[in-house]
């Protein structure tokens, strides 16, 4: 009995080996935390690398470009001033977004749909996808279009050894910018983006001149700059420096060794439609061919068709070889289009802008008979009325003739109930039908 009692009292855990316990469980659950906190602080060190902060549009010490700008001073487009304070403004505004075009927002991994009227601020991304475009306003003046499956960093880098004084407002990583930057306040400024093999900086010729330019990341992964107006500093990844001008592109191979310096080729001259001409349909709309001239060495030709002068709201943006596009599907709006000459990767400046307005037209013409007297000989008799000026008339299935939409047409009545039937189309085929009885005698 007292060797049973002793066992038992030896199989139960003593109060040391109680706390002992617990003091393992506490100090796994301190390392599991202390674990947590350090991959949780690792984690931030790595969005913190990929994802780095920054924005800058750098201007001379003495200028005052933005000073006008009217956007509220939340956040913030760095502005160098001679004492070197730093003001605060949103770095760009969305003033129209054509289909599929997403935004990640600072220092977050997710992205959102984009929206017309928001800002864009230091250390955001913008992305399109296909046949989408984004238009941006970066200053009251300036207006910058991010093409379709461009995808567009607003970062911060070091300022270049090769280019004093300057810095990047924009990573551009893949797909087409292309802008005006205005020089309305008389200043000089320079605009920095940064491409996947080397770094660009956009400047005026002039204080108060603009900045016409496209930018593009190709297919072979090589960049090509083309300065419409104004001029471009490129630093290549191995550091040479070039620089070109009003009507010159450079393209720089994906290793960013290699470029090639050309002057634009001329821009086309369209041929038609007219500008401002119209094109009416009723149910079904027309061909419609957009024709222009031919440019000397030019490989193929970029036709843009957008809804709006800004050619944000695009219709149609392709590459042509040879010198006209048909397109079968433009329906019922106003359109405008313009057409570039394209020599490898470089291309001209816009033609002029040419606007067409495309109708559907359901309404047939007007038609109206005066109606015949009550008594009436056999013989001639002038059926008289109106219609469209531009109608096509026909009586008993005989085409006839009008002054300005009025008839007045002899018929020959022979005695009795004489059935009559007049026809009016206009030029996209509404019908207007108007029988008449007439009883002669």
């Amino acid at each position: 009995m007292n060797a049973k009692t002793q066992k038992t009292d030896n199989d139960s855990p003593t109060a040391s080996e109680r706390r002992q316990k617990r003091f393992v469980v506490l100090s796994e659950a301190t390392m599991v935390a202390a674990c947590m906190l350090v991959f949780f602080g690792f984690l931030s060190l790595l969005i913190r690398a990929f994802f780095p902060q920054g924005t800058s549009l750098i201007v001379d010490p003495d200028s005052n470009i933005l000073a006008d700008a009217s956007w509220s001073g939340e956040v913030e487009l760095g502005i160098k001033s001679e004492g070197g304070d730093v003001s605060t403004l949103f770095a760009g505004e969305i003033l129209n977004i054509q289909r599929n075009v997403k935004h990640r927002g600072a220092n977050t991994l997710t992205w959102k749909e984009a929206n017309v009227g928001g800002k864009i601020v230091r250390n955001d991304a913008v992305q399109t996808f296909a046949r989408s475009t984004a238009m941006m306003a970066i200053n009251n003046n300036s207006r910058l279009t991010i093409g379709e499956n461009s995808l567009i960093v607003f970062d911060q880098r070091e300022a270049d050894p090769f280019l004093a004084d300057s810095s990047t407002v924009l990573v551009m990583i893949d797909g087409e910018l292309s802008g005006t930057l205005s020089g309305a306040d008389k200043s000089r400024f320079r605009f920095g983006v940064t491409l996947p093999n080397s770094d660009v900086t956009l400047q005026p010729r002039e204080p108060g001149d603009d900045v016409e330019f496209v930018i593009t990341v190709n297919d072979d992964r090589s960049t090509t700059i083309n300065i419409h107006k104004g001029s471009a500093q490129i630093v290549a990844s191995d550091g040479t420096l070039k620089t070109i001008g009003d009507q010159q592109s450079i393209t720089i191979d994906s290793s960013g060794s290699r470029f090639q310096v050309l002057t634009l080729s001329p821009a086309p001259k369209p041929t038609g439609p007219a500008n401002n001409s119209s094109s009416v349909y009723r149910n079904v709309p027309k061909q419609i061919q957009f024709k222009w001239n031919a440019v000397r060495n030019a490989d193929r030709y970029r036709i843009v068709i957008a809804r709006d002068r800004e050619f944000s709201d695009r219709v149609v943006d392709d590459n042509i070889v040879g010198t006209s596009f048909t397109h079968g599907a433009l329906g019922s709006g106003t359109y405008y289009w313009t057409v570039r000459s394209l020599v490898g990767w470089s291309q001209s400046e816009q033609s002029a802008v040419h606007k067409l307005k495309v109708v559907q037209d359901t309404h047939p013409p007007i038609l109206e008979l005066d109606p015949p007297p009550d008594t009436i000989l056999a013989g001639a008799w002038r059926l008289r009325g109106r219609t469209d000026a531009d109608a096509i008339v026909f009586i008993d299935e005989i085409p006839v003739a009008h002054d300005n939409g009025r008839i007045d047409h002899s018929i020959n009545l022979k005695p009795g109930a004489n059935l009559i039937v007049v026809k009016a189309y206009d030029g996209v085929g509404n019908l207007s039908y108007a029988p008449l009885l007439v009883n002669a005698k």
